[in-house]
């Protein structure tokens, strides 16, 4: 059986690509290597990965790009990058390379827009509301903030919305208190990606470009913090995330704040030094 699973992009006349944080796209190819080889079935599939972008996981630097090829090569998963889709076919991708790919099953990843519009407000050519990155104020309107998937910062993560909703809620309360704050959107993304028998690890400084085929990119001043590793420790790590969120949550508590984060900080900044580099 061929299954192919298809990161798309869309026309090049939309200047800003956006997409949804790819680490869950990998995690879909990886988790279901894991679990064809633990039914002893994996050999009746082909698996292939494709994306439109230059290197896999592009938005997450270099790094994250030679670990993705290791596994697509350990995994014997046939990975291709620069893969535009042109078109679909049945049973065929056909790519503006001049490259086709057959297909039994096809897992297609679409192209990220905005999925509704606010009258008034400024927007990009997606429809994501322009903010200014470091306040997530919308320009001319001081009073609205825009976090998380309205917004307009390129990679759209859970992690990066929340730090963005934590930047904007201390600029709100500092207002209400008329207190002076430093409270600032730092785009530091922090994922792990689980694959079921191990698990890959990025903490990740960004900074937007002005280049519309690589919105972000690393900071090379902070390149110290950028971290990537890969463990089957990690997936402790996703776990106990997993554990952590939904009781600040429900507690009606930052994620970024108190003592419970700075445990969780200093124990992932262990695991880091360990199993990261």
């Amino acid at each position: 059986m061929r299954l192919s699973l298809t990161q798309r992009q869309r026309s090049s006349s939309w200047c800003r690509p956006t997409t949804v944080a790819p680490g869950p796209l990998y995690e879909i190819v990886f988790m279901l290597d894991t679990w064809l080889r633990r039914r002893g079935v994996r050999e009746r599939a082909d698996l292939s990965w494709t994306t439109y972008e230059a290197g896999y996981v592009q938005a997450f630097g270099p790094r994250l790009d030679t670990v993705a090829q290791a596994e697509f090569a350990r995994r014997g998963i046939a990975g291709h990058r620069g893969y535009v889709v042109d078109h679909v076919e049945p049973g065929r991708v056909v790519y503006t390379n001049d490259e086709q790919l057959e297909y039994d099953l096809l897992v297609s990843f679409p192209p990220y827009a905005a999925a509704t519009t606010y009258a008034g407000l400024e927007a990009d050519d997606r429809g994501f509301l322009v903010t200014d990155e470091a306040s997530r104020r919308v320009p001319g309107h001081p009073e609205v903030y825009a976090v998380g998937d309205t917004a307009d910062f390129p990679v759209k993560q859970a992690f990066l919305a929340l730090l963005q909703a934590d930047a904007a809620a201390e600029l709100i309360a500092a207002e209400v208190r008329g207190e002076p704050t430093e409270a600032r959107f730092d785009p530091t993304s922090m994922c792990v990606m689980e694959q079921f028998d191990t698990a890959i690890f990025a903490q990740v400084p960004l900074r937007t470009t002005d280049r519309p085929e690589a919105p972000v990119e690393v900071r090379p001043e902070e390149i110290q913090r950028y971290r990537v590793g890969m463990s089957p420790a990690w997936r402790l790590g996703k776990r106990l995330l997993g554990w952590y969120l939904p009781w600040r949550f429900q507690s009606g508590r930052p994620f970024h704040a108190g003592a419970p984060w700075a445990g969780m900080e200093r124990g992932l900044d262990l695991m880091s030094h360990l199993l990261a580099a």
